[in-house]
């Protein structure tokens, strides 16, 4: 299963889509690397990058929303989604640093992210886009 980036993602923002072209690269090599039994490899690496990522591209985003005025119901439901984000995340990291890399751990990384990442993609941050 391979989870790759295609034009209907994009939101219309060139840096929001370049940052999310680079993130479904990145959960896209981890979900390789599960299906290939090499996870162990990568999971640390997608962590600290997720960990970067969260930040510097959430900034972006909601900084987008308040220096454009975005609408107050939709920016309290974007930065909600960023909230659970961020603490599911965290979540998962504290997991993945009390356990280590295995299977049950990588499969729950991996459909957090792809399930999040896909539904806020597609709704949330083309909503932003449709507006910027």
């Amino acid at each position: 299963m391979t989870f790759q980036w295609t034009e209907n993602m994009a939101v219309g923002v060139e840096l929001m889509d370049e940052q999310h072209k680079e993130l479904f690269t990145r959960v896209n090599a981890f979900v390789e690397a599960v299906l290939q039994n090499k996870e162990s490899v990568i999971v640390e690496e997608l962590m600290k990058y997720l960990e970067s990522y969260v930040e510097t591209h959430f900034t972006l985003e909601e900084t987008y929303m308040k220096d454009y005025d975005y609408d107050e119901e939709d920016t309290d439901i974007h930065l909600k989604q960023h909230k659970t984000f961020r603490t599911n995340f965290q979540r998962l990291k504290t997991e993945y640093q009390r356990k280590g890399s295995n299977k049950e751990l990588n499969q729950k990384i991996q459909e957090h992210l792809c399930n999040w990442l896909i539904t806020h993609v597609s709704k949330i941050d083309k909503k932003l886009g449709d507006y910027l």
